[in-house]
């Protein structure tokens, strides 16, 4: 639960409102906040509640506003709450032990343990829990820590509009800009721990973006552990998992649906799947995260092939690759992360260790049924090949 700390005070100076420190604040060398009308109202209303529908409510009622104004509102309180703690001005009382609780997940035979304020876990996870007295050994344990952090510093790996990767002597640090409500989040070398500082509001979108900001940190573990993710959906075909990955726009989604469609082939996943190896075999595990499809599976699936979608205006036909390129071909629809050489090294090598024992298909092809029936015959004719 939210707190407002002691050492600030709101003040209308002329026309203007300022949240202002004093005593151990001041020393702390805090600094003070300029608030508008609204955001002075909803600073009076946390001495009765900071919990954030609450919060909307009585602003709505503050202002006369209807049911259909709350999206807006919500809005604006998550700006609101957002922005005092990230002034240390609202500390989440993380004390509490009531305010806690844990979730335990077994996702492609890793368990993760997801610890923090139960309204914060992402509803993609419940599919994928587990028993904690059942459980192997916990691959991973996730923090969601409702206050600001104690900033770190470190070497920029990597940083781009969506995401900034710092590393220093004991582990990294990730920023999302365009995810508001995670302030920062910290991970150890080995990716065993994660802290993820965040705020406590919580809104369809907050939830939305820890659900995502999560998913480098497992993605990081599972590679960690042999497991290597690939942009690519994925349907089910003769009792084993086919994947068609391709760039932005070759219509991956497209053609699984027209497989769905002409020959009812169940979908596995419509965004991304995790590939691994175990007794001599490649394995497709399922992951909760699927880009918007909202098509997953938690089951495990044997692996058939890789296709590589390309577009083609007029015809279906499959293009032929030499080794390397196959090899090149697949790393370069991986996701795995490859923040370092070495990250680089494991990708390439699972990659080549894939393209030499299953079938990776170049096929370009138009957005007409008959894509999915020349595919469907290519790999029925491989399967009549193989031992």
């Amino acid at each position: 639960m939210l707190k407002k700390q002691p050492g600030f005070v709101l003040k209308k100076i002329k026309d203007s409102y300022y949240l202002l420190p004093f005593g151990q604040q001041v020393a702390d060398q805090k600094k003070g906040l300029f608030l508008n009308e609204t955001g002075a109202f909803l600073w009076e209303c946390l001495c009765d509640t900071t919990k954030h529908a609450e919060l909307v409510k009585k602003l709505a009622g503050h202002y006369q506003l209807e049911e259909s104004d709350f999206p807006m509102l919500e809005e604006d309180v998550t700006l609101f709450l957002n922005q005092l703690t990230s002034f240390d001005i609202l500390k989440d009382d993380g004390d509490s032990a009531d305010s806690l609780s844990s979730i335990y997940m077994n996702i492609a035979d890793l368990v993760i343990r997801l610890c923090g304020p139960a309204e914060l876990f992402p509803k993609e996870f419940s599919a994928f829990a587990c028993d904690p007295k059942t459980a192997p050994k916990i691959t991973q344990e996730i923090h969601l820590i409702c206050q600001s952090p104690t900033k770190q510093n470190g070497t920029v790996l990597l940083r781009n509009r969506e995401l900034s990767i710092l590393e220093h002597a004991d582990g990294y640090v990730m920023l999302f800009p365009t995810l508001k409500n995670i302030f920062e989040a910290h991970m150890t070398k080995d990716g065993h721990l994660v802290q993820i500082y965040c705020s406590s509001a919580v809104t369809e979108s907050n939830l939305e973006n820890l659900f995502h900001a999560i998913r480098p940190f497992f993605l990081f573990i599972a590679q960690k552990n042999g497991k290597f993710a690939v942009h690519s959906a994925s349907l089910l075909y003769k009792e084993k998992a086919w994947l068609f990955t391709g760039h932005s726009g070759m219509g991956k989604s497209t053609h699984t649906n027209l497989w769905h469609e002409l020959f009812q082939t169940p979908l596995l996943n419509g965004d991304l799947n995790l590939l691994g190896q175990k007794d001599g075999r490649f394995l497709v595990y399922g992951l909760p995260w699927c880009g918007t499809s909202e098509i997953f599976t938690t089951e495990t699936r044997e692996l058939g092939g890789i296709v590589l979608l390309g577009r083609d205006p007029e015809k279906d036909f499959i293009q032929e690759l030499s080794a390397g390129e196959k090899t090149v071909r697949v790393m370069q629809r991986l996701i795995s992360p490859c923040w370092s050489e070495e990250q680089l090294s494991e990708n390439l090598a699972f990659s080549e260790a894939l393209a030499e024992n299953l079938p990776v298909l170049s096929f370009l092809c138009t957005k007409n049924p008959s894509a999915a029936c020349t595919m469907k015959e290519e790999i029925d004719r491989i399967g009549g090949l193989l031992p």
